[in-house]
């Protein structure tokens, strides 16, 4: 039966294939001249920041089901973990978006290999995709940074072009960007409308974390936009020079992945003592109290409320308070809430949401649970001054309700 899909001819272009894979330190892939193989390895006593290689093989007994309860919580995943990140001629993806290059990376013992397959042009794009399937039909997980909204979209159309069956199809898929924001972003400050506040994210781009987190510092990088551009300039001349620094830009993206990802597994492992900073102890501690874990949640909230990052210990607050109401701990759960509104209450400027929140849970609390009507009427009294157009009709029923009841409860008394 005839092939259906169209093998682009490349006769035309200028690129000596010989004299590419000379430059790249690659070979023909299986005598296809239009596909390298490039392979590197990070030896053990390598450093990729501020550890060597060997200190990022990933254990078996990592928590990774914290962070993605799809992979479940057995070792399984741990048997071949392998790293794929695509160098592409565009973002846009659809048809027309060509993977030039893939590179896949994985440990070997205590070191790293990095195995790139390199286009050398169009026609070499089934070969390739025949080799990344037989990588991925021998891994247990495959690791990606934001490869879910991506790199695997992108591999899956691609192998549906060819008439072929998807090779991630049935493998479990663990993208490192999620949990990254999560440990690391400061949007993870945002994640629900009575959160809101003034605190800007941080960046939790790849080059960002492997500065800030693993104290790796690129030099000489590509920019990601000038990489179409680059592999464009190769096909027209040839020239491998303008290729070589894509290559280094997607070997440190594959072992900068690896690297991140243990980092975020080596702190759910060990748990809050070792965390640095507020943000990471607010990310782990809502990833706890997802897992079902309150008391390991409860400690990341509790040092993050007393920590110095002043963006962060409003809402590590916010969080205490609420999972402490939860467990039925409404008295520390009131005094949670009382931190959070005497913090509110120095800062100038209006009301924030949690201010206004911690008014409302305290309004509730004294009303119900402590009934003290009077120091319920001064909570919200103080809500009702500083409550915005949404929350000012509640404000007032509320206040409107407890002068109800404390005349009702002086007339008795009278």
């Amino acid at each position: 039966m005839r092939e259906l899909t169209y093998v682009p001819d490349t006769d035309g272009l200028a690129v000596s294939v010989a004299r590419a894979a000379e430059a790249l330190g690659g070979e023909p892939l299986n005598g296809q001249a239009a596909c390298l193989v490039i392979d590197r390895v990070w030896e053990p006593h390598h450093s990729h920041g501020r550890r060597s290689v060997s200190q990022y093989a990933l254990a078996p007994d990592s928590p990774l089901a914290l962070f993605d309860p799809r992979i479940g919580p057995d070792e399984s995943w741990a048997k071949r973990v392998v790293f794929f990140d695509l160098e592409t001629t565009g973002l846009s993806g659809g048809a027309g978006t060509l993977p030039f290059l893939a590179g896949c990376g994985w440990f070997e013992e205590d070191a790293f290999r990095v195995r790139q397959f390199f286009l050398t042009g169009p026609a070499g794009e089934r070969p390739m995709l025949d080799a990344l399937a037989k990588i991925f039909d021998d891994a247990s997980l495959l690791v990606t940074f934001n490869g879910r909204s991506f790199d695997v979209p992108l591999m899956e159309m691609r192998w549906a072009f060819h008439r072929g069956e998807a090779a991630t199809d049935g493998l479990k898929h663990f993208d490192m960007l999620h949990p990254a924001r999560r440990l690391w972003g400061r949007r993870g400050l945002r994640d629900r409308a009575d959160y809101v506040d003034q605190a800007e994210p941080s960046s939790c781009t790849l080059t960002a974390l492997e500065r800030q987190v693993i104290g790796f510092h690129r030099v000489g990088d590509v920019p990601g936009f000038e990489i179409p551009a680059r592999y464009f300039h190769f096909l027209r001349t040839g020239e491998a020079a303008a290729i070589s620094g894509v290559l280094d830009h997607n070997r440190h993206d594959l072992v900068s992945t690896a690297a991140v990802m243990s980092h975020a597994l080596w702190l759910a492992r060990e748990g809050p003592d070792a965390c640095r900073e507020a943000t990471e102890l607010m990310g782990l501690g809502r990833l706890h109290e997802r897992a079902g874990d309150s008391e390991r949640a409860r400690l990341c909230f509790e040092r993050a409320s007393v920590g110095d990052d002043r963006d962060v210990r409003p809402h590590a607050l916010a969080r205490l308070a609420t999972l402490l109401g939860r467990l039925g701990r409404y008295d520390e759960a009131a005094s949670a809430w009382q931190s959070l509104l005497d913090d509110g209450r120095r800062k100038r400027g209006p009301m924030s949401p949690l201010a206004r929140r911690a008014a409302e849970a305290l309004a509730i609390h004294h009303e119900h649970r402590a009934r003290d009507l009077a120091a319920a009427r001064k909570y919200a009294e103080h809500l009702e001054a500083h409550a915005d157009d949404r929350t000012r009709r509640s404000a007032a029923h509320r206040l409107g309700r407890l002068n109800r009841k404390i005349d009702a409860k002086g007339s008795l008394l009278s």
